[in-house]
């Protein structure tokens, strides 16, 4: 297994790096300096299980960034770390499909964790998104989105229950013993129903309705 630290501070990517050197058996931490450093170091045929990009203040750009990153060849998976405190910046790198956010100012622990938690095919979402206001991030109010949670089926009730732990499609069928292709219509079918754009959304719903205690592991 392959995870690759890259920061433009060497600092920090030192520290990250012997961060992550624990976090599985048998990994390989590699560092790069940059996003074209990170290109020269995985060849066509080899695969970076999870990318840690540690981000500058200049967010525009470091968008730019993790667009081109998830469009490279051999990507596993994406965690972002996040220099600013700030939900609605958290919430559009989630809303770009990265794997996880995750605040500067963490925990080591908890950093681990959440790179577990990726790595295992699930999405890490930041008490920063899960505590903020829902203004402005779904389209529908929070309470009517509560709300549609009485027309979900038992077994839809079911699949918000995993989203909210974080948990991937394929680790959902797993649990509940379904099709992959009928996790994915639960899903549609549940952001449908409750009104959000995203399954960052749901799984915030989830949380906030008392579904699940933790919104990710």
């Amino acid at each position: 297994m392959q995870i690759f630290v890259v920061s433009g501070h060497p600092c920090c990517r030192l520290g990250l790096a012997t961060i992550l050197e624990g976090v599985v058996e048998n990994v390989q931490v590699v560092e790069a300096r940059s996003i074209d450093h990170l290109a020269e170091l995985l060849p066509e045929s080899a695969q970076a299980d999870l990318v840690v990009f540690d981000t500058s203040a200049n967010v525009n750009r470091e968008m730019e960034t993790v667009a081109r990153l998830q469009e490279m060849k051999g990507i596993g998976a994406v965690m972002v770390i996040h220099e600013q405190d700030q939900p609605e910046i958290a919430r559009r790198y989630l809303d770009m499909g990265v794997n996880g956010v995750v605040p500067k100012r963490t925990e080591i622990p908890v950093l681990i964790s959440a790179a577990r938690l990726v790595l295992s095919g699930g999405r890490y979402v930041p008490d920063l998104v899960l505590n903020a206001d829902t203004v402005g991030f779904a389209e529908t109010p929070e309470e009517f989105a509560i709300a549609g949670l009485e027309r979900l089926t038992r077994r839809q009730m079911d699949v918000l229950k995993e989203l909210g732990q974080g948990a991937s499609n394929q680790e959902i069928g797993t649990r509940l013993g379904i099709a992959l292709a009928t996790v994915k219509l639960h899903v549609n079918a549940i952001l449908n129903t409750l009104g959000v754009r995203n399954r960052t959304e749901a799984a915030i719903i989830a949380y906030r309705a008392g579904l699940t205690t933790v919104a990710r592991q």
